[in-house]
């Protein structure tokens, strides 16, 4: 009794049994933890033909005819004092979307960051976005994540775009836009122009209907 009593006070003070104490906060660190990251996440699920509804209403052009992308390597820099690296979309194992956009262009700016949060928000889409960046040139590429670093977006990596090559094999002629690529490497459509990436409804029709 004299042994136990000063474990039991020591308890009381702290709010935790003295036997399962450590045991069961580093559970319940873990599952809080676990826990977190999926609030974080994009949850809500619908029918495939439901997130195409809410999809067309906020500007969605589908692609009609079928239409597979050929093997595409890409030159992509994730972080700023990081190399470039090539990647082969085909290879991705994951819808991928690709967003063209600029930073002298007026609506790209205002949506980046929501499009950066919906990015973030999600861990089943591959995204590589492309600027006015033409070559593989860390230098030439500072000035991108600049304005990342001012505009407080994380979260987003460079992406090349040789000759417009990416451009021209997915008819872009305007930005912002963004190109929606199946998991098989299919073509599925587009969003041109500025998208409300803010919109919940939204994010969840895509991540549903790409997922």
């Amino acid at each position: 009794m004299f042994v136990v009593a000063p474990l039991l006070f020591w308890a009381w003070l702290n709010n935790e049994s003295p036997i399962y104490s450590r045991e069961t906060k580093d559970k319940a660190e873990v599952v809080k933890a676990t826990e977190d990251k999926k609030s974080k996440g994009i949850t809500k699920k619908m029918p495939a033909d439901k997130a195409m509804e809410i999809m067309l209403e906020h500007g969605f052009l589908p692609q009609l005819s079928t239409i597979h992308v050929p093997a595409l390597m890409i030159s992509v820099q994730k972080s700023s004092d990081g190399h470039f690296q090539g990647i082969n979309i085909k290879e991705s194992r994951k819808p991928v979307l690709l967003h063209f956009w600029a930073t002298w262009c007026g609506p790209c700016k205002q949506e980046l960051p929501f499009f950066a949060e919906f990015v973030n928000a999600q861990d089943i889409i591959d995204v590589y976005t492309t600027s006015e960046l033409k070559e593989s040139n860390a230098d030439a590429a500072t000035k991108i994540w600049n304005f990342y670093n001012a505009h407080n977006i994380k979260g987003l990596n460079v992406c090349t775009d040789f000759h417009n090559k990416l451009a021209s094999l997915f008819d872009v002629s305007g930005i912002p836009a963004t190109i929606l690529i199946s998991a098989n490497g299919q073509l599925l459509g587009r969003f041109l122009g500025a998208t409300d990436w803010a919109n919940p409804e939204l994010s969840a029709a895509l991540v549903s209907y790409l997922g």
